[in-house]
């Protein structure tokens, strides 16, 4: 999707050996599993915009695929990746929609099968009032936390201005979160709030 268009993307694989790209098909039958909230309705199909994604191996070995969507609304769409015959395919599994308001960028699943999602600005707020705060190095964002149990939580310390890219360490302590107009990326400890470390980077994007 073309952003902050939210026109309808697609979600592909990518070939290496043929050179080629090959759009995923998606199952978007209610699932019989479901790996987000349990209250989220499945969301317009042919709308579908994606943005940031991050691939997740489950502990029972099942791959999934979350993915920021911004067709219809802001939204984590998440998706089992399979590979039933010779070719792969998606199978919705489920999505969760943050608070209202929040304009998302890119996620990253944690172990325990929650996900990190990085909320850029507001989107209730006017962008003359976006472009000051970017002038005035004022925080427009922070990382939503959601959990099964608990739903979406601001994540301490994570706060910048225009939070973009993000990753997390395999054990899922450590979040990694690129700060776009602050040229920084930061290492954030999820169990403290503290930032740990940091490096300057020109406009880290993704």
């Amino acid at each position: 999707g073309t952003f902050l268009e939210a026109t309808p993307g697609q979600l592909s694989i990518f070939d290496l050996n043929e050179k080629a790209r090959i759009p995923l098909p998606i199952d978007w039958d209610p699932p019989s599993e479901i790996w987000g909230d349990p209250t989220c309705p499945k969301p317009e199909a042919a709308a579908l915009s994606p943005h940031g994604i991050d691939l997740e191996t489950r502990p029972d070995g099942r791959h999934a695929l979350f993915v920021v969507n911004h067709g219809g609304r802001e939204s984590v769409e998440i998706f089992e990746l399979e590979r039933p015959g010779p070719t792969w395919k998606l199978r919705w599994r489920g999505c969760a929609v943050p608070p209202a308001n929040a304009l998302l960028n890119d996620v990253t699943a944690l172990p325990d099968g929650g996900f990190a999602v990085t909320h850029m600005w507001d989107q209730e707020n006017s962008m003359p009032f976006i472009a000051i705060s970017f002038i005035l190095g004022l925080d427009t964002g922070w990382v939503w936390e959601w959990q099964a149990a608990s739903g979406f939580e601001r994540m301490p310390g994570s706060e910048g201005s225009m939070p973009n890219g993000i990753a997390s360490s395999e054990d899922g302590r450590f979040v990694f979160v690129n700060h776009y107009v602050d040229n920084r990326t930061i290492k954030l400890d999820r169990s403290t709030g503290e930032i740990v470390g940091q490096v300057e980077v020109e406009q880290p994007d993704n």
